[in-house]
């Protein structure tokens, strides 16, 4: 892994940078509550994924996720989490005097360890890119660290992205409505990636 990083690493840039529920989840809160009110949730969800990770490396996440009880309970949470996620989004964005605009680091700690895409993610990157009869540790820290970078730039970057929308977009009702295909785009991505 170490002697061929690169490929590695643009999995790890594919499997971070593109659109998924975190990603979108992110662009969805930058939109809604700004760029500086979302961090303490996305520590949250980079804090979240280190137990998971772990369970990983240490090869039990593939026990887990081979149960069908185990993954189809986790898909219902999962969804349920994203449907809560979205409904507070709207709910900012429809009445933002009757609800609390931050999103906090206790409801960023859930997404990823509810997805199964992010099971699927770290099982797979490791099973394929780990070399088992090289020293684990430094590979492992080389794993979970590059991940853990792949989290935080990108997560970061699509929520700057969706912090910049409103100030593009002037009309309350016209940013109501890019809210809501937004929120659209992220239970979408959710579900797809969660019952495809």
């Amino acid at each position: 892994m170490l002697e061929n990083y690169l490929p590695f690493f643009l999995f790890v840039v594919a499997m971070t940078g593109t659109p998924g529920p975190g990603n979108l989840t992110m662009m969805a809160i930058g939109q809604t509550t700004g760029f500086r009110s979302a961090m303490p949730f996305l520590m949250g969800l980079v804090v979240g994924r280190i137990p998971m990770d772990l369970l990983v490396v240490c090869g039990l996440g593939e026990l887990f996720t081979a149960s069908p009880v185990a993954a189809t309970i986790m898909k219902f949470l999962g969804s349920a989490y994203i449907l809560y996620l979205a409904v507070k989004v709207l709910m900012i964005q429809a009445a933002p005097q009757k609800i609390d605009k931050r999103f906090t680091f206790v409801e960023g700690l859930f997404l990823h360890p509810l997805s199964p895409k992010s099971w699927a993610m770290m099982i797979f990157g490791f099973s394929q890119f780990v070399d088992s009869t090289a020293p684990l540790t430094p590979q492992i820290i080389v794993f979970l660290a590059s991940f853990m970078g792949g989290l935080i730039v990108f997560h970061s970057s699509w929520c700057a992205a969706g912090a910049l929308i409103p100030r593009f977009v002037q009309s309350r009702r016209t940013l109501f409505c890019v809210n809501i295909a937004m929120v659209t785009l992220m239970v979408g991505a959710t579900g797809y990636a969660m019952f495809s």
